[in-house]
């Protein structure tokens, strides 16, 4: 018991839909006994109470669901806007944690949609995850490459001509076939680092990154779309309410 009150009180979201189903329930449950009229009071009073049991249940679990999966997407999306920026920043200091702490995060909110979603909601995720994992190796070794083809173009628009004369010539010079001539060219670039002109040498300047993460890109929204549509199904997002218990004859009974 002592557990359910700390999860509540961490997602008081959660605790107030809980509130308003019990809320409801009791109207019900009221409802319940009056529509019995002379029958066993006793008896009606167990069943309004399985049934009143049943509609909370039905509506914890949907409100756990809805904010698990919602927080699994949020997180997954900020860790993809997160990685785009290690083409441009080196992810060595606080990008980096920040990156390595959200993921962490999609791990937590994975393994807790394994308990409460439908299969098709859990496969989904997890090939969300799949494809945010591998968008983010590709980050760490194609952002190198960003970063320095990033730091060339910058220099070719310096304000010194010098400086944005030898980086425009030394991006011409990528058609060279001999490495060490790039090489020569990229170091006699002011303000490039001697990384970055090794490795820009070394891939004559290649778009492979920017291919690649335009295609990894694809297959992460291909596969978050996929995710949402499952979870709009699974929680009857269309029905604009939450599920509801099956109803019980003496609801006909009552209505008449």
């Amino acid at each position: 018991m002592t557990g359910l009150w700390k999860y509540f009180e961490e997602h008081d979201a959660i605790f107030a839909a809980v509130v308003a189903a019990v809320g409801i329930v009791g109207a019900v449950v009221g409802a319940k006994i009056q529509a019995n009229g002379g029958r066993d009071q006793a008896a009606a009073a167990r069943e309004a109470a399985k049934i009143a049991a049943e509609a909370q249940h039905v509506a914890a679990l949907w409100n756990v669901r809805q904010v698990q999966i919602a927080d699994f997407i949020r997180n997954a999306r900020e860790l993809r806007r997160l990685l785009d920026r290690y083409y441009e920043e080196d992810p060595g200091g606080w990008l980096g944690d920040e990156a390595k702490a959200i993921r962490q995060g999609i791990d937590t909110k994975f393994a807790e949609i394994e308990l409460i979603a439908v299969k098709a909601v859990v496969d989904a995720a997890g090939d969300v995850r799949s494809s945010i994992e591998s968008y983010m190796d590709e980050a760490v070794t194609g952002g190198w490459e960003g970063r320095a083809r990033l730091a060339l173009r910058n220099l070719s628009f310096s304000d010194d001509e010098n400086v944005s004369r030898a980086a425009i010539r030394a991006s011409q010079g990528f058609n060279e076939s001999d490495r060490d001539t790039r090489l020569q060219l990229l170091r006699a670039v002011p303000g490039l680092s001697i990384q970055h002109a090794r490795l820009l040498a070394s891939t004559a300047g290649s778009l492979r990154w920017l291919d690649e993460r335009n295609r990894k890109t694809e297959i992460f929204e291909q596969r978050l779309a996929v995710l949402v549509e499952a979870a709009r199904v699974m929680l009857r997002a269309e029905g604009d309410v939450a599920p509801a218990p099956p109803q019980r004859r003496w609801w006909r009974r009552a209505a008449v």
